[in-house]
């Protein structure tokens, strides 16, 4: 029953699904849902975890099986959605540069891939363990590849939108978050129990206020893509959002990947 739970876990999980639904409303009312599709869904998805979670624990015990298998297959749903909300970030970002975003969208798949790769092998005797892997890899996947963004646009000046960036920041906050969880805290420092729980949901809460306060103004007209511009257009345009050096290497990718289309 969720009234066994401590009084400092039921007010943060209660605070963390008021503000979930306040941020969706305005997300739907503003009508980012638009500029962020995936990230809509993912609080979708999130919401419906928690009115699942209170139906199942009110009807089962804790240590209900059925309810571990249920709880932890709704963890899956969140943490792909959450995924896919990342790699919307990612183009949000890297989307104008057709070269870039060719090989940004190459590895975002193979880590994919990986993922549920390896949930499939460890899972394959084991529900619960195939659910632990793919939540582990999506959100290691996550995590590196939000700050390997962050880490190449300030190395090369990219312009990122205040919105747009605090999204990604909380993503990949989230996504450390959950692996200090399942990996250094529940594995290899032996750490369960609540307190953990309420630091995590405590993060979470953090992270929604933040989103909260992103998502209040709409996301700046994107400019064309740069393949779309002729090398003139783009040093009169573009610059300094795009420097000499992304512009060669954005060049590059790009034909490299048209070298690698089928020829008609």
């Amino acid at each position: 029953m969720l009234w066994q739970l401590p009084l400092a876990t039921l007010v943060l999980w209660g605070s963390a699904t008021l503000l979930t639904l306040a941020l969706l409303s305005q997300v739907v009312t503003l009508g980012q849902y638009r500029n962020y599709p995936f990230f809509a869904l993912y609080l979708v998805i999130n919401s419906l975890q928690t009115i699942v979670g209170i139906f199942l624990y009110q009807g089962y015990s804790f240590n209900s099986h059925y309810a571990f298998v249920v709880a932890w297959t709704t963890q899956a749903f969140v943490v792909i959605a959450r995924a896919l909300a990342a790699a919307e970030v990612c183009h949000a970002i890297l989307g104008r540069y057709k070269g870039i975003w060719g090989l940004a969208a190459r590895v975002l798949s193979v880590c994919a891939l990986i993922s549920i790769g390896l949930s499939l092998y460890f899972g394959r005797h084991n529900y619960h363990i195939g659910t632990v892997t793919l939540e582990i890899a999506l959100e290691a996947c996550i995590s590196t590849g939000i700050a390997g963004l962050f880490l190449f646009t300030r190395y090369y000046e990219l312009h990122v939108d205040k919105g747009v960036g605090l999204v990604g920041l909380g993503l990949g906050l989230l996504s450390c978050a959950r692996i200090l969880n399942d990996v250094v805290f529940a594995r290899f420092l032996g750490m369960t129990g609540t307190k953990w729980n309420e630091i995590a949901s405590l993060t979470f809460v953090a992270v929604l206020v933040v989103w909260i306060w992103a998502v209040r103004h709409p996301v700046p007209a994107a400019l064309p893509a740069v393949g779309q511009l002729s090398s003139g257009q783009i040093y009169a345009d573009m610059i300094p959002a795009m420097n000499q050096r992304l512009a060669e290497l954005n060049d590059q990718l790009t034909r490299l990947w048209r070298l690698e289309q089928p020829k008609s």
